[in-house]
């Protein structure tokens, strides 16, 4: 193991990204299940948008707008 890992570390960024890739596609074919990967996770969730102040007030104003709305009798 400790052999696999040394020629992995001599590997340029690019061919660790390749050998990750075909590792994943492997494990995939053989449905072998992935460990739990939190630093991916974390990454998900900070690119989750949030809303800003302005896009709120905008809401706001539009609600203010809304209930001055006069209803038509008929």
């Amino acid at each position: 193991m400790n052999e696999i890992l040394e020629k992995y570390n001599q590997l340029s960024p690019d061919l660790q990204k390749q050998v990750n890739d075909f590792l994943d596609f492997m494990l995939e074919k053989y449905k072998v299940e992935k460990a739990f990967d939190m630093k991916s996770w974390k990454n998900k969730i900070l690119n989750i948008s949030t809303w800003t102040d302005e896009d709120v007030k905008a809401f706001d104003e539009g609600r203010q707008h809304f209930s001055q709305w006069k209803v038509e009798e008929w």
